[in-house]
């Protein structure tokens, strides 16, 4: 075979095999390219709560990892708007690379005998990471074409609520909840946040949220998870320990959650027999001007935090200033994480706040007092007074 002949079935093989690679480019693979990233991006900040409820990692390593995610994520969700764009026009593109090819190809065989290798500069790039603020302002830009991308709602509502932009997050999950009513994950999420933002108390929509993505899949591990607080928060022991048995059937055993659980169920029984692990029993007095110029609808907080480092509570408990009798008692059934549990800290901090609100964010007008250091492993008995 001549060399002619030769060049002439290279060129044939280059032109079949671009004409089916461009024909069936990678993107459409079966593969959901979108919901792929997403699910990894959640996957990773889950992974990185975790690492900072186990203090693996301190406060700044967690803010710097979250913002690199959430950049990463928004970056990826851009490309992908434009590869998507660019999918339209594939057709003029294999007809004109169909066009050239010969051209090109016939040029390379002739220079094959004289090619030498030269060195090829690489480009700098600037790869320096975008803030979580500027994350979400490719969030919002990718929103702004496409308004309907549900799951880009919900990125928007997680990185919000890591700014503490409440408002905003709401926002953001309630669109996403608008998009897709019909998705338990999302309603469980939304859920957890509603229920973050509120000091962990369970109003109606929550409770509503929870039970919808129960009837969604019953099986729903992070469902039945939130399900069984609501069950502990209405004193429902019974109730919260066949929700938490039914979450361990579904969780690969030996995992984090799993083990979490195990370790709610096991404090659950002390509870139930009267044997709780640890506690801190809090007595707070009110002033009589307090009483005099303060609505029994006012809320009364009372949470134990970190004496270092995270300032969010580790156990808490919220009730109306009419409801308290002046002393509440905090054990691990009122911990905030179950991966973190109140008998897991040593040195902690207790604050009692007097809230017309009752919001997570305090306020102008709310009292509060913090009481000095005291070691969870002694069960403490404090009091603290509002003046």
């Amino acid at each position: 075979m001549n060399m002619i002949a030769i060049m002439g079935v290279m060129l044939v093989g280059s032109l079949a095999w671009t004409i089916w690679f461009l024909k069936k480019p990678l993107a459409d693979n079966g593969v959901d390219l979108r919901q792929s990233n997403i699910d990894i991006a959640k996957q990773r900040k889950l992974e990185l709560q975790r690492d900072l409820d186990q203090d693996l990692i301190d406060r700044e390593q967690f803010e710097l990892a979250l913002d690199e995610i959430s950049t990463t994520l928004a970056v990826e969700l851009e490309q992908q708007s434009v590869k998507t764009s660019n999918s339209e026009n594939n057709t003029l593109s294999m007809l004109a690379i169909v066009a050239l090819l010969p051209i090109f190809s016939i040029g390379i065989y002739q220079s094959l005998s004289t090619y030498a290798p030269t060195s090829i500069a690489t480009p700098v790039v600037d790869s320096k990471p975008l803030t979580l603020e500027q994350s979400i302002e490719k969030l919002k830009q990718h929103l702004s074409d496409e308004p309907n991308d549900a799951e880009a709602w919900t990125m928007l509502g997680l990185s919000y609520f890591e700014l503490d932009k409440v408002k905003e997050s709401l926002e953001a999950y309630e669109k996403a909840y608008q998009l897709t009513p019909n998705n338990s994950k999302l309603l469980v999420e939304y859920a957890s946040t509603l229920i973050s933002v509120n000091d962990n108390q369970f109003s109606d929509r929550p409770v509503a949220l929870i039970k919808q993505a129960l009837e969604i899949d019953a099986n729903a591990p992070d469902a039945l998870y939130l399900a069984g607080m609501f069950a502990i928060s209405m004193q429902d022991f019974t109730l919260a320990k066949g929700l938490w048995n039914k979450a361990l059937s579904v969780l690969p055993v030996g995992g984090d959650d799993n083990q979490a659980l195990l370790g709610l169920l096991d404090e659950l029984r002390r509870a139930e027999s009267g044997q709780v692990s640890n506690t801190v029993t809090v007595n707070v007095l009110l002033s009589d001007q307090i009483l005099a110029t303060r609505s029994a609808e006012d809320y009364l907080m009372i949470y134990v935090k970190a004496a270092k480092g995270r300032p969010m509570p580790i156990a808490i408990q919220k009730l109306k200033l009419k409801d308290f009798n002046g002393q509440i008692v905090l054990s691990d059934m009122n911990s905030v994480m179950p991966t973190k549990l109140l008998s897991e800290h040593d040195k902690v901090l207790v604050v009692a706040r007097l809230s017309r609100t009752g919001g997570a964010m305090k306020q102008a007008d709310d009292i509060q007092i913090t009481s000095g250091v005291v070691n969870v492993s002694d069960n403490p008995n404090i009091t603290l007074e509002l003046q």
